[in-house]
């Protein structure tokens, strides 16, 4: 069975469509980086961290109310690089840290941060 995951990116770092996503598509389908040795991996959602400060969890949670009127769930959660970059170089002022902890708690998925190291 494949373990169906949702990614969050950034918004200020991604375009309308992210150009740079196609690394988190290509670390998925190879299996590499951050899904090495998980097996089949699904993409079920993707969105943005809701621009800063980060409007992360109040997007998350109207997401996870859509998967559940879809008949759709989702296993773990994903920070793509991006957002891992931007906390990290570029003052982000997102606590990712603290969402990190309280996503499980609200969701019930675990969470990782960074999807590859392209």
């Amino acid at each position: 069975m494949a373990s169906k995951i949702g990614i969050i990116y950034c918004k200020r770092i991604q375009d309308q469509s992210c150009v740079g996503c196609a690394k988190c598509y290509k670390a998925v389908n190879d299996n590499a980086f951050a899904f090495e040795g998980k097996g089949d991996v699904k993409v079920v959602f993707k969105t943005s961290c809701g621009d800063c400060p980060g409007l992360v969890l109040p997007k998350l949670q109207l997401q996870m109310q859509v998967l559940e009127k879809l008949g759709e769930t989702v296993d773990e959660i994903y920070f793509g690089t991006c957002v891992k970059k931007a906390t990290a170089v570029m003052n982000c002022p997102m606590n990712l840290e603290g969402i990190k902890a309280k996503i499980p708690e609200m969701f019930k998925v675990l969470v990782t941060v960074g999807t590859h190291d392209y």
